[in-house]
């Protein structure tokens, strides 16, 4: 069965890829999502459903999407098109560990290859790399960027510890096909046991990211289509009439996690290496699309001042750059679960009352802004232009 697992990339994330070329490598992949509705407790029923809109709080695009959705094998494949779109046909092309030549110029992709360990020597790292064949290497690096996920072994190597939440939920991530148009609307509603999370698809298709307690998640793993298939109806309403289950169920136990520093000398971490969200806001990859600007931004600007990229202002200019929006994000992801989560159901229902009052203020807007990001965090790249580039 085909991989239909998506990511959520708000505006300014694909404002980047734009920038990089990268979304022209997307022709007709990416869904946008023009409207977002957020709403607390079980769907209403009978006439209840038909007085009450189906959310408490709403934000409505002007003109240009708030976000888009893509499909992760269609986001692969764009990121090496364009890598290797980028190398001229005159580059010497280099070889992976068997001698092969990869077709990415001066970039080694060594597949199957391993971090056995790695050191610091001087101003430079040091990485043993195990490549499967009985044949270790050695590489030199001024910069090790480590994107080896939440788990990172790099972080460990670099004594970059982290402090991981207790595992109590687990996402089901899916695909559903609504019987009605879902008009390019990500929905999003605070159930007791977690948030239950639809993003738009090409036609009536929706991607499902369903947080819930550990052992509900078992039972529905393993339950029938139509149990499943009950099972959301009941979670999400009939505002989309019938929600058909079209494609294979996932399931992804949530231990969301937050380092203190991210940078050490001759090592940044990046992505999931750098900060495990929970699901919520699906905010985790535009959270990467972040690390990777503000990175790009150092590194600029130590070139143009004739600084190597090993040079301390760079980790330092990262560490810096990148702290304010991660433990916000990270704060208000965890935070907003564990209010929904694990609150007694008045705060909850005070909590949802919040949404309401919400959506009648100005504050409304400044979240809008957050959503569509650039706000947090301000790097070139998110801007729509290159590093070292002044604003036109």
């Amino acid at each position: 069965m085909a991989d239909d697992r998506t990511t959520t990339i708000h505006a300014a994330g694909m404002r980047m890829l734009d920038t990089l070329g990268i979304s022209d490598h997307l022709p007709d992949a990416a869904t946008p999502i023009m409207r977002i509705a957020v709403a607390e407790g079980a769907p209403l029923t009978g006439l209840a459903a038909r007085r009450r809109p189906d959310s408490d709080l709403s934000w409505q695009a002007s003109e240009d999407p708030l976000a888009y959705v893509v499909r992760n094998a269609d986001l692969q494949a764009a990121l090496m098109a364009a890598l290797a779109s980028t190398i001229s046909p005159a580059s010497s092309a280099s070889t992976g560990p068997k001698g092969k030549t990869d077709g990415h110029g001066n970039l080694q992709i060594m597949r199957g290859a391993t971090l056995a360990g790695m050191t610091r020597d001087g101003a430079s790292m040091q990485m043993e790399i195990d490549s499967g064949h009985g044949n270790p290497s050695r590489l030199t690096a001024g910069l090790v960027v480590a994107c080896d996920g939440a788990n990172s072994h790099v972080a460990r190597l670099a004594e970059l510890p982290a402090r991981e939440e207790r595992h109590f939920q687990t996402a089901i991530v899916s695909i559903l096909r609504a019987e009605r148009p879902h008009q390019n609307t990500a929905f999003q509603r605070f159930l007791p046991g977690g948030p239950f999370a639809l993003m738009p698809m090409a036609g009536h298709r929706l991607s499902l990211v369903w947080t819930m307690p550990a052992a509900e998640a078992e039972t529905l793993m393993v339950a029938a289509p139509q149990m499943f298939e009950a099972a959301c109806m009941e979670a999400f309403g009939q505002s989309l009439g019938y929600l058909h289950l079209d494609g294979q169920r996932l399931a992804w136990p949530l231990r969301p996690s937050v380092r203190r520093r991210i940078a050490a000398p001759g090592v940044v971490l990046a992505g999931d290496a750098a900060h495990a969200l929970h699901p919520i806001a699906g905010q985790g990859y535009n959270l990467a699309l972040g690390d990777a600007a503000v990175l790009a931004d150092c590194l600029a600007q130590a070139r143009a001042r004739g600084l190597t990229p090993d040079h301390p202002s760079v980790w330092h200019g990262y560490e810096e750059g990148r702290r304010a929006e991660r433990f916000l994000m990270s704060a208000a992801t965890s935070g907003i679960n564990q209010l929904f989560a694990r609150s007694p159901t008045m705060v909850r229902r005070l909590a949802g009352a919040g949404f309401a009052m919400l959506e009648r203020t100005r504050l409304k807007n400044m979240f809008s802004d957050i959503a569509t990001g650039g706000r947090l965090t301000r790097a070139a790249l998110l801007e729509g232009r290159y590093p070292g580039r002044a604003p036109e």
